[in-house]
């Protein structure tokens, strides 16, 4: 980047930051769930926030949801809501640990422990309204590098939203290459090429979101990224599949949002 966009990129970072202070929010990463969620209506009903951590998307999300459902945020770092704005807490949890480690039972185990609210992966409407990942890796400044780790942690989160054998549709039988699709930026849609897969039936549907959830996700982009493969992960499982680029992303930064709405 050249110093001039250096500087544009700083001013706009800047602009967000006192924006968040004002505001009360712990990040200036709140106006990026605040702004999908004007153009998309991600946030709906209970809601898992993995990379939640310092508690920015909590406080847009206790803002947005409805007073009967609650949140529960996940973090390698530790999230303390207290002292934070418009956190309800006594609506939203926070638990340590590496998402990693986490899948479907322990996801409804910490659900249990934290909210004491049990929920099921075979039961459907227990499950969560809405999913969002704002997960990121450590940067090491290589572009392979990073946009590998963060698909990996992208790739995780859409396994634990969905279950893993969505990423059955990767393996296409015929040995063809089914993760080609076409980007647009901003709102524009991406569509996938190539094969078309059926979805599971209603007894088969696995992981913690539920039918009509919204999937949030966000991806780091760079070589051999694997946006593709996001695609056609996700494609079969949702009414609506857009990627977007937030407003309060820095210039110079790879990230993009893929926001895959009504779980089917």
């Amino acid at each position: 980047a050249t110093p001039a966009a250096r500087m544009a990129s700083r001013k706009l970072a800047d602009h967000y930051a006192k924006a968040a202070k004002t505001a009360g929010y712990a990040a200036r990463s709140a106006f990026k769930l605040l702004e999908m969620h004007e153009k998309f209506q991600v946030v709906k009903g209970t809601v898992l926030d993995l990379g939640c951590h310092p508690g920015a998307w909590l406080q847009v999300v206790s803002k947005l949801q409805p007073p009967d459902s609650f949140a529960l945020g996940v973090d390698l770092s530790a999230t303390d809501l207290s002292g934070l704005k418009h956190v309800d807490v006594k609506r939203t949890f926070t638990v340590q640990s590496d998402v990693f480690e986490l899948c479907e039972q322990s996801v409804a185990a910490l659900r249990h422990t934290a909210c004491g609210r049990p929920s099921s992966s075979s039961n459907s409407s227990a499950g969560f309204g809405t999913v969002l990942s704002d997960l990121a890796p450590s940067t090491t400044g290589s572009k392979h590098t990073d946009a590998a780790a963060s698909y990996a942690l992208a790739e995780h989160a859409v396994r634990l939203a969905i279950g893993e054998g969505a990423l059955d549709v990767l393996d296409d039988e015929d040995g063809n290459d089914a993760r080609g699709f076409d980007y647009h930026e901003g709102t524009g849609d991406a569509k996938r090429g190539g094969v078309s897969h059926s979805i599971a039936s209603d007894d088969e549907q696995k992981g913690v979101l539920r039918v009509g959830g919204n999937l949030v996700v966000k991806l780091l982009e760079g070589p051999g990224g694997g946006r593709g493969d996001l695609q056609t992960i996700c494609k079969p499982h949702f009414a609506s599949l857009k990627w977007f680029r937030p407003k309060a992303t820095r210039n110079e930064s790879t990230e993009v949002f893929l926001v895959a709405r009504g779980r089917k």
